[in-house]
């Protein structure tokens, strides 16, 4: 190999050794975001970003959030819970971060209608706190 790949490679190793974060990283307590109502990320807080394992919250947005939970049947459970009572509160869910990281988390989400629209759903703010890294 030339000194151009490997000095690559050793930049590479850096910018992902600086991104992997540890629980003990994260501060305690409740991390918000919204997502659209068919599933995209368009805003969370550095400590989200953080835990999901990105460097930064504009990382993330654009994610998809089905690609963040570790059983995609959580998503949909999740779904289902929402469009029926327009709020999910106390959902224990197993997440995986970028790094394919697994951790629990405690959600509360509901559904944010447009009224200027019919009430059509619009958006999903939520918030979690982490429950237990694995």
């Amino acid at each position: 190999m030339d000194n151009a790949t490997l000095s690559t490679k050793k930049e590479v190793k850096k910018q992902d050794a600086k991104t992997e974060v540890t629980v003990k990283d994260i501060k305690k307590g409740w991390i918000e975001y919204e997502s659209s109502y068919d599933g995209v990320m368009l805003n969370i807080d550095i400590e989200g970003a953080k835990l999901l394992g990105f460097a930064s919250p504009n990382d993330a947005i654009g994610r998809k959030i089905n690609e963040l939970y570790a059983h995609p049947y959580d998503h949909e459970k999740t779904l289902s819970m929402l469009v029926r009572d327009g709020k999910v509160n106390g959902f224990f869910t197993l997440m995986k971060g970028k790094d394919d990281r697994l951790f629990y988390i405690k959600q509360d989400s509901k559904i944010i209608v447009d009224h200027h629209h019919y009430n059509l759903p619009a958006k999903v703010q939520s918030s979690f706190e982490l429950s237990l890294s694995i």
